[in-house]
């Protein structure tokens, strides 16, 4: 086995192997800061594995070639996922953001972007300088392959009811306005409830990143059918520009449809997980990467850790919350509610 690991990442391209490489250790580092379910980050550790063998044993798969069908996807871990359950022939691009918080004002223009790019860098704590070194980069990127698609080129976007892919789809699609490629959406969530009745949505949180790479590749198979029309995407056109003209920085997918919230809607959750996280600390403090643990199993959505992250340290500013160590990552520091808040709250 250890063999085959060293001959398929000898195989793979430098954008590749840094993919899987960036893939991985944000899992172990999921792991390491106890966030999430620790198994289901496992088994994905799993299927980048089960991708790099696949890579070994079709050395040319990453090669570029003619291709059949171009997938787009929000998220380089789903694109991931993807990869694994489509055939060799399927390009896919995983764009490497997540559409449910951050300004998406003109989005769709360089002074949007640039706004979007500011925004990130001055609020999400990330280590190793990713919004600075590799973020503007890797979206120009995933954004030239877009333009880039041959004319001729059936393409899926994949969604699901989240707000970060409906917010996707809906720029996607604008992006891809000029283009006249048959389109074809996929809903994730609706098809993974039809499709596999007796599995929970809840298996993979209502995001594609979520799901199997072998249940990817049936509901493609079997969703892939009928392309939107020019009215469809028209409708999606005129939603994108409504959803640019709104401003703000956090969206929630509520009522089948985008909502922009003001961004502390989810503190009342983040206080309540210090507060029942605190019972068994002596002091009080509780490291913010356990207090975002517990937040995210009480919260019904998809939602970016590094947002939450964002708003632990919004609490700590505005008075909620006491610190105690550097905020340089979430495993760094810990905070509890204040006395003073806290002799109110009781």
């Amino acid at each position: 086995m250890i063999d085959d690991i060293k001959k398929a990442i000898e195989h793979l391209s430098e954008e590749h192997a840094k993919s899987v490489l960036l893939q991985s250790m944000i899992r172990i580092q999921m792991i390491h800061e106890q966030v999430g379910d620790h198994q289901k980050v496992i088994d994905e550790l799993v299927h980048w594995q089960q991708e790099v063998l696949r890579m070994a044993k079709n050395q040319h798969t990453y090669v570029e070639r003619p291709y059949q069908t171009v997938h787009l996807v929000c998220g380089e871990s789903p694109a991931g996922s993807l990869k694994v359950g489509l055939d060799r022939h399927q390009k896919v691009i995983g764009f490497p953001d997540f559409f449910g918080d951050g300004p998406i004002s003109y989005l769709h223009q360089t002074n949007g972007q640039k706004q979007r790019f500011e925004w990130l860098k001055d609020h999400m704590n990330v280590e190793d300088e990713y919004y600075e070194n590799e973020y503007e980069k890797r979206f120009a990127k995933a954004l030239k392959e877009i333009v880039d698609i041959p004319k001729e080129v059936p393409i899926v976007l994949w969604s699901a009811d989240n707000a970060d892919e409906q917010t996707g789809v809906r720029y996607f699609l604008y992006v891809m306005r000029a283009k006249e490629n048959p389109v074809y959406l996929i809903n994730s969530t609706s098809a993974f409830r039809e499709l596999f009745p007796n599995e929970t949505l809840e298996e993979f949180q209502r995001h594609t990143g979520g799901l199997e790479p072998e249940n990817l590749q049936q509901i493609y198979l079997e969703k892939a059918i009928k392309p939107l029309t020019q009215e469809e995407r028209e409708r999606y056109e005129l939603e994108w520009e409504s959803l640019s003209g709104l401003g703000g920085t956090l969206r929630v997918w509520k009522d089948q449809q985008i909502q922009a919230v003001n961004e502390n809607y989810y503190d009342s959750i983040i206080i309540a997980a210090c507060e029942k996280a605190t019972d068994d600390q002596e002091d009080g403090f509780v490291k913010a990467a356990r207090i975002i643990g517990e937040a995210l199993g009480r919260i019904d959505d998809v939602v970016n850790v590094m947002f939450l992250e964002y708003r632990v340290r919004s609490l700590v500013y505005e008075g909620v919350f006491e610190i105690k160590g550097i905020p340089k990552s979430m495993r760094h520091y810990s905070v509890r509610v204040k006395r003073a808040n806290h002799e109110v709250m009781d």
